[in-house]
């Protein structure tokens, strides 16, 4: 291996996780993608909040028929609309979960079960420029806590900029283009284990099935631009496919598959195959909390044996928003 690996991420692949040293080098795991399996949604989808791009879902999903009448045979069932509430550009979101994971270090060998704390805080401005063109902007902080491996324990934080852009002319699509960073540290106030400047790429579709269910769809590229250490430095490309069915006005049930396929500039050629399978049960209490409960199955494989694994993650989380 040709790239040099500080010494304080040597000791924590190799000593904390129990990953060995290479004959030809030292290997080292990617600490960015330890909480890969609970965030494929944020990955490849960032989150259009203007209620003009997603009155076609409003229409399907929140409004109601009117009850039959004799009438309807000559003027058709009749959808009584819901006034629509002004989406505010600026928003902030506080989000808590707990999880547990039968192999907590996406490791090989010796897989450790455990349980993880997650918590954040995420502030985004989405302000429409005109038209179907929109800026967007994020800051997000998350707390990562383990019970017993408190040596994982680590803080990750990105920050995104880039546009949004409404294509109704293309089969009502949704593109966008991000410039991405992300750090992560082992006490927030420390010098980062990890971090990366990204150009973020990608394509989403909602298709409305009918009044209950909807199917998500998703493409995007995460091309890395510079990368420390530069041993990690790698492209991510990833396709999304989710199903959502709405159980009551409140409750949504998701079954979704995501698949990456992760390119290691550094790494002795190193090349991954990444699938999480996933269901969850999401209710809205009220317009400002959310809870959630997640169950995922992830495999792994990479063409370095080491690096190839599967883990389950399972456990209930509470999203708090504002609009402002």
């Amino acid at each position: 291996m040709n790239a040099t690996i500080p010494r304080h991420l040597t000791f924590l692949a190799a000593l904390m996780l129990g990953i060995p040293l290479a004959a030809s080098g030292q290997t080292l795991i990617d600490p960015s993608r330890l909480s890969e399996s609970i965030r494929p949604n944020l990955n490849t989808q960032p989150m259009l909040r203007d209620s003009n791009g997603l009155v076609r879902g409003t229409l399907a999903e929140e409004n109601v028929y009117a009850p039959h009448t004799p009438g309807d045979d000559d003027i058709g069932l009749q959808l009584i609309l819901k006034r629509q509430d002004r989406i505010e550009p600026f928003s902030a979101s506080l989000d808590s979960a707990e999880y547990f994971t039968d192999n907590a270090a996406n490791v090989n060998k010796g897989a450790q079960r455990d349980w993880f704390y997650v918590g954040g805080v995420n502030l985004g401005y989405q302000p429409r420029l005109v038209d179907t063109l929109y800026f967007d902007t994020s800051v997000n902080q998350h707390w990562y806590r383990y019970d017993k491996l408190s040596q994982l324990d680590y803080e990750e934080g990105t920050a995104a900029a880039g546009f949004i852009k409404l294509m109704p002319e293309w089969w009502n699509t949704i593109w966008h283009v991000h410039y991405l960073y992300e750090r992560i540290t082992q006490g927030i106030d420390n010098s980062a284990l990890y971090q990366t400047h990204n150009l973020r790429v990608g394509v989403q579709k909602t298709a409305f099935i009918n009044r209950l269910n909807s199917i998500n769809l998703g493409l995007m590229a995460k091309l890395a631009l510079d990368t420390s250490p530069e041993t990690l430095k790698r492209n991510e490309y990833s396709a999304l496919v989710g199903w959502n069915f709405k159980i009551s006005p409140k409750t949504v049930f998701s079954l979704s598959y995501y698949g990456a396929y992760y390119d290691y500039s550094n790494l002795d050629d190193r090349q991954d195959w990444y699938h999480n399978f996933g269901a969850s049960v999401s209710y809205r209490a009220t317009s400002w909390c959310e809870l959630v409960a997640t169950y995922c199955y992830t495999i792994n494989r990479s063409n370095h044996e080491i690096f190839s694994y599967d883990a389950q993650l399972a456990g209930p989380s509470i999203g708090l928003k504002m609009k402002f």
